[in-house]
This record gives structure tokens, C-alpha cells and sequence, in this order.
């Protein structure tokens, strides 16, 4: 009984006091980039009135509802977290299309079933028994685990070993191991257009700088100046410019890489860089972790990334099913480690992606509450989930939003505008600091997005001055 009321003011007390991230790296997603407008582009939320007792909380909501719903489907469930009583219900067990808000799924499956300490090791490995003059007589073995934080000086650091082993060249191939996921790499339903872009990158085992690198382009261009003389002379200036350009063929990019690196180190290769998969008696040279899942998941949940989500969900659809990872696989394992150990009626659930890029994934806001409920009582995983959402007016996709409440709000945000949907899920306080959870899924709104948007925020602010 101790531990659970001190688990409780641990997590009141993380909701009362949020603190900015201290990351503040910048990603180009679609739904960060979605969320993040400036803040004259905020939707402004007006002045919302108090309710008093669960009667007057629903006839306001009602009215926001009503105010803003159109056409769209519209699914709110609104529960304490003290008392375990729900305080509103609207069209619960119908099923939407979450969007981003499909990544708390994620999170929670992969905290329960990986664990926050998990990391992804990247190892790079031989079967040659020796080195003679300084060549590894045998193959050397790159074997890709599917970190999606891994970069090219993180592969620099790794194959460098070689250097200072004093191996200058390989007798045999060099193998890239990229087995641990299966090779289609885009989620089901996934829209052409997204492809095109960072937010949509492809989820291999190898992801190298997101499977977005920066490309430099230098350019030199003409421009006249006035001369000492003051006599007009042409000049020629270099610019160099950058941009993020996605990769759309992974074996040609890997391969193209890696001949890059080995070669630029003075490593000589007698065979082929090619595709293989390690022997098993293999002997490792040197490895690469990657920063604890913990921290990968505030990234995700924060800036809304999908190469994170895909690749943790790619991941346990690995290890659960001792398989490559396979977008089905994977599917089929989040829905059984939400059900057998945070006890989440998995039916009609259709967790396809991990990212909720894809439109087709479903869920009712009964199941998100479901999620939600689960991580706010259980010490096991509260603090790093709670933790890694976003801060209304502070940082990640709510930075921009519900300045009128900042601090007060740490939730999830979902949008794909091409298919009508936003949604926002998470955790707020009451103004007797009650602690609630809450669930908004919105579908099939057309035009006036912002109106939709606002209506969230409203709902969200009347939580925040509601009184029993």
C-alpha cells in the first residue's frame, strides 16, 4: 500500500512540475512539422469556463463538440487517474485511425517487453582465423541490428578498429548482415507522397543517418563588385549549400557506403562488398550501442519520429517471434505483449506501422485509455513514459500549443491531414490537482483542421479548471 501511494505523488508530482527536454535537436517530420507552427499560426484557445461536477464537465464538452464536429467522427474518453472513474464518454469503442498517437502503443510494448535499458548493438565481426602482414585472412561480417540513431561516424568509429588492429586488407568479402529485418520497407498502406520525404524513410535493418543523409552541394556563381579602381570585374563566389535527401535504395546506398568508409581508412578488399549473413562462431572485432530505449523513446514520442517507431517495432517483432522482423510479425507481437502484459483488449486492434503513418492502422479510445491507465500505475514503466511527452507550450509537437496551460499538459498528438484525422492523447492535471487522462480521435474532418485542433485544446483546458 506505501509503495503504491508513493508511486502515485511520484507521478502527480511529474505531471505538476514538467520540465523542458534538454534535448533541442530539430527533425523535419510530418507530424512535428504538422504541430510545430509558430505561434501566430497557433490555433488560439479561447476563454473556457469552469465546470463543476461530471454533469456540467459534459455539457461543456457537448457544446465544444458541437461547435467544431461538422461531419468528422469524433471519439473522447476522459478518466481519472486517482478515482479510476470515467468522467466522459463519446463513441469509446468505435474504431479510428490514431495517427501519431499510435506511437504510445509502441512505447509502452517496447518498455514492457525490451525494457528502458535496451539497446540496439550494432558488431562487426570475422570468421578469418588470423591476420598475416597485416591482411584478415578471411570475411568480415557488418552486422545491422536496425538502430535508428545509428550515423556514418558511428560506422567510422566502428570500422576503424581495423586501423588500429593494423589490418590493411581483407582477403575475403566484406558481408553486410542486414537480416535481422525482412526487406520490405515501407508499412502497409503507406501513402506514395510520404515516401518522398525524411518523415517516410525506409525502416531496414540498416538505418544510417535516419535513411535521410545531408547532401552538400557546392556551387560557384558569377556576381560583379566594384574594384578598387571602381571598375566593374565579374567574380566568382562557391557557395555551399545542404539539404536532407532520402534514400529510395537501401542495398545501393549500404553498399556505395561502406566501400566508401573501408576504402577512405586504406583497407584493401581482395573480394566483393556484398550481402551475407554472419556464421554464428563468428568472432567479434568491435561493436556499437546505441543510447538507452528510454531515451530513443523520448525522441520518438517528443518530435513524433517514425524511424524510431518503425524500427523499435521492426525490433520486436524480431525478438518476439525469433524471426526477421516483418511489419506482420510485428504487428502480431506489440498486440500480444499490450494484451498478455498491460492487459489491453487487443480486439479489432490494428497496429500496422508502430508510426501511425500508415492510415490504416485502427484503435478505439478505449484501448488508448487502456494504455494510458496502464502506464500511469505501474512504476515499472511510468516515469519514462510520462516522461517522454511532449509539454504543452514547452517543447516536442506541443510546444506551439495551449500556451494558456503550459506546463499543465503532457500528451501525444497525432495528424495526417491528407486522410482528415488528428488526435491527442495523454495526461493533465484538475485545478483541485486531480490527475486525468484523456483520449481525443478525430476522423474524417474536411477542411478547417485548425478548428479541430482548437477544439482539442479546448477540451484539454477544461480539464485543467474542472472541480468535483
Amino acid at each position: 500500500m506505501k509503495e503504491r501511494v508513493v508511486h502515485y505523488l511520484t507521478v502527480l508530482a511529474l505531471l505538476l512540475f514538467a520540465m523542458p527536454a534538454l534535448s533541442s535537436r530539430t527533425h523535419h517530420y510530418r507530424h512535428y512539422a504538422q504541430a510545430t507552427t509558430s505561434s501566430s499560426q497557433a490555433p488560439q484557445t479561447t476563454f473556457v469556463p469552469a465546470a463543476s461536477g461530471n454533469a456540467q464537465l459534459s455539457s461543456l464538452i457537448d457544446s465544444l463538440i458541437t461547435n467544431s464536429s461538422g461531419n468528422a467522427s469524433i471519439g473522447v474518453y476522459i478518466k481519472s487517474m486517482k478515482y479510476g472513474d470515467s468522467m466522459y464518454s463519446r463513441n469509446i469503442h468505435e474504431s479510428f485511425t490514431p495517427a501519431s498517437t499510435m506511437k504510445i502503443m509502441t512505447a509502452e510494448a517496447a518498455l514492457l517487453y525490451l525494457g528502458p535499458d535496451y539497446r540496439f548493438s550494432t558488431q562487426l565481426l570475422t570468421d578469418a582465423k588470423s591476420v598475416k602482414n597485416g591482411v584478415l585472412q578471411g570475411n568480415l561480417y557488418i552486422v545491422l541490428s536496425g538502430d535508428p540513431s545509428l550515423t556514418h561516424d558511428d560506422l567510422a568509429d566502428l570500422l576503424d578498429s581495423l586501423r588500429s588492429q593494423q589490418i590493411t586488407a581483407i582477403s575475403g568479402n566484406v558481408y553486410i548482415d542486414n537480416t535481422a529485418y525482412d526487406q520490405r520497407f515501407y508499412g502497409p498502406g503507406w501513402i506514395w507522397s510520404d515516401k518522398q520525404y525524411c518523415y517516410g524513410a525506409p525502416i531496414s535493418a540498416s538505418i544510417i543517418n535516419h535513411n535521410c543523409p545531408q547532401v552538400k552541394v557546392t556551387t560557384t556563381k558569377n556576381f560583379s563588385g566594384k574594384s578598387h579602381s571602381r571598375k566593374s570585374r565579374a567574380r566568382k563566389q562557391v557557395v555551399t549549400s545542404s539539404f536532407s535527401q532520402v534514400v529510395t535504395d537501401v542495398p545501393d546506398y549500404n553498399r556505395t557506403l561502406f566501400k566508401g568508409l573501408i576504402s577512405g581508412m586504406g583497407v584493401k578488399v581482395y573480394g566483393f562488398v556484398t550481402f551475407g549473413s554472419a556464421p554464428e562462431n563468428s568472432a567479434l572485432i568491435n561493436a556499437h550501442s546505441s543510447k538507452p530505449l528510454r531515451e530513443l523513446l523520448t525522441d520518438m514520442l517528443k518530435k513524433s519520429d517514425n524511424v524510431i517507431a518503425g524500427a523499435v517495432f521492426k525490433k520486436m517483432g524480431q525478438l518476439y517471434n525469433r524471426q526477421p522482423g516483418s511489419w506482420e510479425n510485428s504487428s502480431y507481437a506489440v498486440s500480444q505483449i499490450l494484451a498478455s502484459k498491460a492487459s489491453v483488449n487487443s480486439s479489432g486492434m490494428r497496429i500496422l506501422d508502430g508510426s501511425g503513418l500508415s492510415p490504416d492502422n485502427l484503435a478505439t479510445p478505449a484501448q488508448m485509455m487502456q494504455v494510458l491507465d496502464y502506464a500511469f500505475h505501474h512504476n515499472q514503466i511510468s516515469y519514462d513514459f510520462i516522461s517522454a511527452l511532449p509539454i504543452a507550450g514547452v517543447d516536442g509537437t506541443l510546444k506551439h500549443r495551449m500556451y494558456n496551460i503550459a506546463r499543465k499538459v503532457r500528451a501525444k498528438t497525432g495528424s495526417l491531414a491528407g486522410s482528415g484525422v488528428f488526435s491527442l492523447t495523454g495526461y493533465t492535471v484538475t485545478a483541485d490537482k486531480e490527475p486525468i487522462a484523456f483520449v481525443i480521435m478525430i476522423n474524417g474532418y474536411k477542411g478547417f483542421g485548425w478548428k479541430y485542433k482548437a477544439m482539442e485544446d479546448k477540451i484539454v483546458t477544461s480539464l485543467t479548471k474542472y472541480k468535483r
